[in-house]
């Protein structure tokens, strides 16, 4: 408790960080709300229950090589060193027997709550179900289309809007390109987030009089190493020059996309709706073969999540609160995101830090 009272006022006598201005141009097109702003200021809940120690969670990662999933896991990590509960970390590889058996297994040792990283939840209906009825709290990052509470199945989802994404991505193509813009879309119906991004990015592209959507392909994110070389040569023979950007709906895409765009010697242009890996800022701050990665702010949704989940713990209803992407260029990536990923300066460990250990 000791050590627990001295990390929390460690966490309470941080100032706010702020950072310097955007600069204007191509790297970050005007919108109402610019997506490549500075975010510095806490606009998240300020009230909500006292800590609720000693609690169980455990957290199921759809594939723990998707930088998202673990981005919001070392968050998760982290509150809940703070908030005195024990995690237990399980990676299903991207197999969805591994994620069901992960699921049985809860039924039978009853953790306070189920946390569902990076995989739809209604693939899992009657497992989840079956939690509720032994009152196991589930809630989820990416396990649904779109952020929120989804009754009878989630506490809530953990998400950015995925609408804001899909504009965020389009927009950007549209303010720094000139001629005709020809677009893929890579994508995985296996999620519904996945599904709901690329319709929206498909929608904004139509209205552009000078945008064409040449394709949307739907290739596991599970196989991109082993689908994607093939399926660039072949998008490539069809389309050619005509194919000037790609819109993946995950950075994996690209970390398999340069060797076959560099045997073909093409100039693609190649933004991501997610999530902000690492390997993805290294990538487009090094100018090689991505442009692009419309972030979520992966630490604080783990926060995020510890703050749900302690409210469901409280007998308390979903914060709602709902975080917005930001665009990451060249000029927007900072040097500490190369090694702790997107992290906005905007206070929120301290913000629910005093949520959770209120002062009287």
């Amino acid at each position: 408790m000791l050590r627990l009272l001295m990390l929390l006022l460690c966490l309470l006598s941080v100032d706010f960080a702020v950072g310097g201005s955007t600069d204007a141009g191509v790297d970050a097109p005007q919108a109402r709300e610019n997506p490549a702003r500075e975010w510095i200021e806490w606009d998240g809940p300020v009230s909500g229950p006292a800590v609720e120690p000693g609690r169980s969670v455990w957290f199921l990662a759809s594939d723990l090589r998707n930088g998202g999933v673990v981005g919001v896991y070392r968050g998760l990590a982290e509150a809940g060193r703070l908030l005195g509960w024990r995690l237990t970390l399980l990676d299903g590889q991207g197999q969805r027997s591994s994620l069901l058996q992960f699921l049985e297994s809860a039924q039978r040792e009853r953790p306070a709550a189920v946390a569902l990283g990076g995989f739809d939840a209604q693939e899992f209906l009657p497992q989840i179900q079956r939690l509720h009825a032994q009152g196991v709290i589930v809630l989820g990052w990416h396990a649904g289309e779109k952020p929120g509470p989804l009754p009878g199945v989630l506490f809530t989802n953990i998400s950015t809007s995925p609408l804001a994404a899909a504009q965020a991505a389009a927009d950007y193509i549209v303010a720094s390109s000139r001629g005709p813009v020809g677009v893929v879309l890579f994508t995985d119906s296996r999620f519904a987030i996945a599904t709901a991004k690329t319709r929206q990015a498909v929608r904004q592209l139509q209205a552009c009089q000078r945008c064409k959507v040449l394709a949307v392909e739907d290739i596991s994110l599970a196989q991109v190493q082993q689908l994607l070389p093939d399926k660039v040569a072949e998008l490539y023979q069809r389309h050619g020059k005509a194919w000037t950007h790609s819109i993946g709906i995950n950075d994996l895409y690209y970390d398999s996309i340069g060797h076959p765009l560099g045997k073909l010697n093409a100039s693609v242009v190649n933004i991501s709706l997610g999530d902000g890996s690492l390997s993805a800022m290294r990538r487009i701050r090094a100018g090689l073969m991505q442009e692009a990665t419309i972030a979520e702010p992966l630490h604080l949704h783990g926060w995020q999540m510890a703050d749900e989940l302690n409210r469901a713990f409280a007998g308390q209803p979903p914060s709602l609160y709902i975080t917005q992407p930001h665009l990451l260029v060249k000029r927007t990536i900072r040097d500490s995101y190369l090694s702790i990923g997107y992290d906005p300066d905007n206070g929120y460990r301290r913000a629910y830090a005093a949520i959770w250990f209120p002062r009287h």
